[in-house]
């Protein structure tokens, strides 16, 4: 079946966004298209459909928008990562195909919405780097509250446990966690380069206007705590898409 152009439009949107659920937008309706239908169809209760009478019907599921923000906290309460395809043009204006980009992506570590978040505790995003010591960094987006620390590996459950992330980020390449340290707790696979000291330091100094972060308290002891929140920085200027003039500093955190 040869795709439309608002198809093709759909899957490149898609492509952009690997492993989240696409909310595309579509006059007054946000809809999932193929898996991502039959997922929200379980997770939200919404009808599945179908976009065609063919032999290989398109699966299909939506919402009319202004229910957006219920449905999204459903979603990230069940630890989907979302990305919100909006229409950027008005469609009486447009002329063919209506313009369409992703203008946010929420996962359970990266919500800002005051809608999605409990005003009571904290949504932290944490990233853990092994080694000799574990690095950690963990920051709530909403308020910019941004530590990272190191510590010996026997410790690292017990620190999760204090801080509660929403999510977590760790290295493609890195051992995997055990069940008894990360619970219910999604975990978040990330590019191995994102945890590297020159990713980290190129991201972080550019952050923090700082040829180094040794005026914040760190030095060559912490380098995997470093690393922890580089990747943790690197994540939220993929998926928030704006600016963070609000992070300014980065907390040596010592217990």
């Amino acid at each position: 079946m040869v795709a439309t152009p608002m198809m093709k439009q759909y899957e490149e949107a898609k492509s952009a966004c690997p492993g989240a659920l696409l909310l595309f937008r579509m006059g007054d309706f946000y809809e999932l298209f193929h898996e991502d239908a039959r997922k929200a169809h379980r997770l939200l209760g919404i009808t599945l459909t179908s976009r065609d009478k063919s032999e290989n019907p398109i699966p299909m599921a939506g919402f009319p928008h202004h229910q957006l923000e219920g449905y999204l906290a459903k979603l990230i309460a069940a630890g989907c990562h979302v990305a919100v395809c909006d229409q950027t043009e008005d469609p009486k204006r447009a002329k063919g195909l209506v313009r369409r980009e992703v203008t946010r992506v929420v996962t359970p570590g990266t919500v800002t919405d005051e809608a999605l978040l409990d005003p009571r505790a904290n949504n932290f995003l944490t990233a853990v780097v092994a080694g000799e010591t574990v690095g950690l960094a963990w920051i709530d987006v909403s308020t910019g509250r941004f530590f990272a620390t190191t510590f010996p590996p026997d410790r690292l459950a017990d620190e999760l446990a204090r801080i509660g992330p929403a999510e977590i980020l760790v290295s493609e390449d890195a051992p995997e966690l055990s069940e008894n340290i990360v619970r219910d707790i999604p975990v978040t696979k990330r590019s191995s380069w994102t945890f590297s000291p020159a990713a980290s330091d190129k991201v972080l100094g550019k952050q923090f206007g700082t040829m180094s972060l040794e005026g914040f308290g760190f030095n060559e002891e912490d380098s995997t705590a470093v690393c922890a929140a580089g990747a943790v920085l690197e994540y939220i200027h993929e998926t928030q898409k704006s600016e963070l003039t609000h992070i300014d500093r980065l907390q040596h955190y010592r217990s």
